[in-house]
């Protein structure tokens, strides 16, 4: 089946901002629980890099197969500062808040989860969330002042790898280690990204309709002129609109004209070349696929007014 893919998908990222952690707090077999996430520090800069293996096997002297897979990924992160007490919570060290003092003890590091977003050239964003990570000690640097102040960033280093728990991720149960999604993306919907950490859910899309007709199926004394339209409650795929006629009655034949679709891709509009006949009957049939693979077969009546 085609993607459908909204053109500001494709825009340019140019920032970055929101950073947020949580504490994963049991990741097992049976079940996936994690803190309320928390902001972690103002964020500089973030290359995610994952570990690939890529394997060619070769047969009767001719390459005969290729084997990938995907390991943990590295995130480097340039940040501000990081405050001495949330050093202590993500690399596992003991925090005095008596003093306010960090103890570079041998703690073990607990598993993180973090989140962020990056913003793109159209205003709109995308958004990651990793599911189970744990920090490095992070690399810092100083130089002495001079002229000229001279801001030095922290570089932190977190490993991301997938959850030991399996996620429901559609037709089958799997380990997962990052949620994405584009803030233009159809039925994307980010409220509450940074409230509580993103876990894999599989919605259920409603079942394809018809939610309205421009004329209503049945009516007369339809304009002339007017374009016709139909609503659907989900998105269409692109090529439904090859798939949409507006023919008439009594000869089954297909009136020409241009058969457009609309930016949210639920509306197809019909606008006929020449104006319609005095009082003749027309059909809108359809027969349209929508962007889950669902089909839906129909039929709107109407009657054109007299001249």
């Amino acid at each position: 089946m085609p993607l459908s893919v909204n053109a500001a998908e494709y825009k340019s990222r140019i920032g970055l901002d929101s950073l947020y952690i949580a504490e994963v707090t049991e990741d097992s077999a049976t079940a996936y629980t994690v803190d309320t996430p928390e902001y972690f520090a103002p964020a500089a800069e973030a290359s995610q890099e994952p570990t690939t293996s890529f394997e060619v096997q070769y047969a009767d002297d001719n390459p005969y197969d290729v084997m990938t897979a995907e390991g943990e990924t590295k995130i480097t992160l340039q940040v501000t500062n990081v405050p001495v007490a949330m050093l202590a919570k993500i690399t596992g060290k003991e925090y005095d808040a008596a003093t306010g003092r960090m103890y570079d003890n041998n703690g073990t590091a607990p598993y993180i989860a973090l989140s962020f977003r990056s913003k793109k050239s159209n205003g709109s964003y995308r958004y990651y969330q990793y599911l189970k990570g744990m920090f490095e000690m992070p690399k810092e640097s100083q130089v002495t002042q001079g002229e000229a102040p001279e801001p030095q960033t922290v570089e932190l280093i977190y490993t991301a790898i997938r959850t030991i728990y399996q996620f429901d991720v559609g037709s089958f149960n799997d380990n997962v280690k990052r949620v994405i999604g584009d803030e233009d993306a159809t039925n994307f919907d980010a409220t509450g990204w940074f409230t509580t950490v993103q876990q894999p859910s599989v919605g259920t899309p409603s079942a394809l309709a018809l939610s309205s007709s421009t004329p209503t199926d049945g009516v007369t004394g339809v304009s002339l002129t007017a374009n016709q339209t139909l609503t659907f409650n989900n998105a269409l795929v692109p090529n439904a609109i090859y798939m949409v006629s507006l023919i008439a009655a009594a000869t089954g034949s297909v009136i020409a004209g241009t058969i457009s679709l609309d930016a949210t891709k639920k509306i197809v509009t019909i606008d006929p070349t020449a104006s319609l006949g005095d009082t003749v009957a027309y059909i809108i049939a359809y027969n349209v696929e929508d962007i889950y693979g669902q089909h839906l077969s129909g039929a709107v009546n109407f009657e054109s007014a007299s001249a």
